[in-house]
């Protein structure tokens, strides 16, 4: 095993801890689960009564509160071109990204994707044009 140049100590083996009296495994969690229980049982004693009285009385406590318990992981960005899309405009991109995943076009470049359903869609579109022989 090679030494740490700085310190002169060897690292560690796999799966060996750097402070073998430390926290043990799942005590985060165990305390996690613990506070959460207690926040239903305060919760389901009370609790949206103690959120009306706030939202009244400190709203700034309250909006806190509120955006506190939104997860982290939220990102949410619209673009808006000329407005917003309407409720049925929106059901109709959710669908045509859910028949773009479906077909397991995910991997490929978005505006290839696009290119592609505008070629089909112009395809399937087209008018006949009559073209008279001449004789």
């Amino acid at each position: 095993m090679k030494q740490n140049p700085k310190s002169g100590l060897k690292p560690w083996k796999p799966g060996q801890s750097g402070n073998p009296a430390g926290r043990p495994q799942g005590a985060r969690s165990k305390f996690a689960d613990a506070a959460c229980a207690d926040a239903l049982k305060h919760w389901t004693s009370g609790g949206s009564d103690v959120l009306e009285r706030v939202k009244k009385e400190d709203p700034s406590t309250y909006l806190r509160v509120m955006f506190s318990i939104i997860p982290k992981d939220i990102a949410v960005s619209i673009e808006q071109r000329n407005g917003p899309l309407d409720s049925q405009e929106m059901r109709s991109m959710r669908r045509v990204v859910d028949v773009i995943h479906a077909a397991g076009a995910t991997g490929i470049d978005a505006e290839t994707v696009f290119a592609w359903i505008e070629d089909d869609l112009r395809a399937r579109l087209a008018k006949t044009i009559e073209v008279e022989t001449i004789a």
